[in-house]
């Protein structure tokens, strides 16, 4: 169902990797090469389009159910590199999350291997974010802090100043 979705998802996240790449970001994340660039998109699009056909997901109304697209434009922005990153590897994690649930419900063994051969292609992208995924679950685990706990409220208290000075 949200195939077509997805291909303008990793399409646009393979060229903002690229970009990313090229303004210095720790370790390339994509071939350096255009043709090399080229031949990943090629790849990709030659993994998406059976399942655009076979969902029929080809039409223009599906961007209008957008999943990630309305977010896509953080990613142009003038945040940083490692911000794009971020906010690429969740994105691929959600998109990662749909083609596993599509797997599951796919009718027939040539659906299921197409869905298999793009969640690897997927897998690959966010193999490159290990970073960002420590950030995340950072992120995660600071979210999940009891802020109202009058203990944590008494450390967070104490600890502010270096905080400040860190952020500062």
């Amino acid at each position: 169902m949200y195939c077509r979705l997805n291909t303008v998802y990793l399409i646009c996240a393979l060229h903002l990797l690229y970009t990313c790449s090229l303004q210095g970001t720790v370790g390339a994340r994509l071939p350096q090469s255009q043709n090399d660039k080229e031949q990943m998109l090629k790849n990709v699009r030659e993994k998406i389009e059976p399942l655009q056909k076979h969902y029929q997901t080809t039409g223009t109304e599906w961007f209008e159910k957008s999943v990630l697209l309305s977010h896509l434009h953080q990613l142009n922005s003038k945040a940083s590199c490692t911000c794009q990153s971020l906010l690429l590897d969740r994105m691929l994690n959600i998109s990662e999350i749909v083609l596993q649930d599509m797997r599951g419900k796919a009718d027939n063994k040539e659906t299921k291997t197409s869905l298999i051969d793009v969640m690897t292609e997927v897998k690959m992208l966010r193999h490159k974010y290990s970073e960002e995924q420590k950030v995340w679950r950072e992120l995660q685990d600071i979210h999940s802090i009891e802020v109202k706990n009058a203990t944590i409220q008494k450390a967070a208290l104490n600890s502010f100043l270096i905080l400040y000075d860190l952020a500062y």
